[in-house]
């Protein structure tokens, strides 16, 4: 029989500790949202009680993992502040666990920061969520978390949107124009993520029109695919997308698919590998 691999630890992020502390030294927008974008990236150690239904606590196995029965009811450990709110908890790192006293009972589960917020933004006993209790805590309420679990459902929904493409039938019309003026706040934060993705040589940006009614962005990126860069695509995007009056999807191809090549076609790319943004000197501002 093969030798099966043993999983891997998750590896948390060193940067939540440095980020939390950012923000305590200077509360900024930008230094919340740097937050955020850390703990998106990092897994979470949650404390929890299992409630095994009366069935034998299981054995962990060689690798140190517990395969919990069917059953078990898993609650999630939550403190008090001194207002009689209630908060869920969760640490960055295994040293975050140590510094705070747990109480016996309780194990430790891994959860993503969506896991958690999700929770959050469904319990209404829950005020929300603090990240390593103690002296270099940080407290988010659930007003936030449900604003956040709101904007990444909305980057997700556009990102399979734009994995998938538009519905295009056989038969369909398409017509793509390349857009006299490019949007600014659309394109640099896209060239932004392009630079950190080395595989891709060049971006085209065209207006797709699907039976002379539906519209939407059409991005063309020659490289390979790459599911994790089209969901850091489309959050890029996602802020002007929303903001204009008449909202549009975006939609991403490569240059391998027949769609990408007709993008391509005739067409200038607004960003190249190792010059990032390319502005003609005749476009329109």
């Amino acid at each position: 029989m093969p030798e099966q691999k043993q999983q891997k630890a998750p590896a948390f992020n060193p940067k939540v500790k440095d980020a939390i502390a950012a923000l305590k030294a200077e509360n900024t927008p930008k230094n919340l949202n740097v937050v955020i974008n850390e703990l998106v990236r990092s897994p979470l150690l949650v404390p929890a009680v299992f409630d095994l239904q009366g069935q034998p606590a299981p054995k962990p196995a060689a690798d140190g993992r517990v395969q919990l029965p069917k059953d078990t009811k898993i609650s999630l450990v939550m403190v008090n502040s001194p207002e009689g709110k209630h908060y869920y908890l969760a640490f960055s790192d295994w040293d975050a666990v140590r510094a705070w006293k747990s109480q016996s009972g309780q194990q430790i589960i891994v959860l993503s920061f969506d896991d958690i917020i999700a929770m959050a933004a469904k319990n209404t006993d829950a005020s929300g969520l603090v990240i390593n209790p103690g002296e270099n805590s940080l407290r988010l309420e659930t007003p936030l978390l449900v604003s956040l679990k709101q904007q990444r459902d909305a980057i997700k929904a556009q990102a399979a949107a734009a994995q998938q493409g538009m519905a295009v039938k056989p038969g369909d019309k398409i017509t793509l124009v390349e857009p006299t003026v490019y949007p600014d706040a659309l394109v640099d934060p896209v060239c932004e993520v392009l630079a950190a993705a080395p595989g891709v040589g060049s971006a085209y940006l065209q207006i797709m029109i699907v039976n002379e009614t539906a519209r939407s962005y059409l991005l063309v990126l020659d490289g390979p695919k790459d599911n994790a860069l089209f969901t850091a695509v489309a959050k890029a995007a996602h802020p002007y997308l929303m903001s204009r009056e008449k909202k549009m999807d975006l939609q991403i191809t490569t240059s391998v698919s027949a769609l990408g090549q007709q993008g391509m076609r005739d067409s200038e790319p607004f960003y190249r590998k190792g010059i990032g943004r390319v502005i003609e000197e005749d476009d329109d501002e």
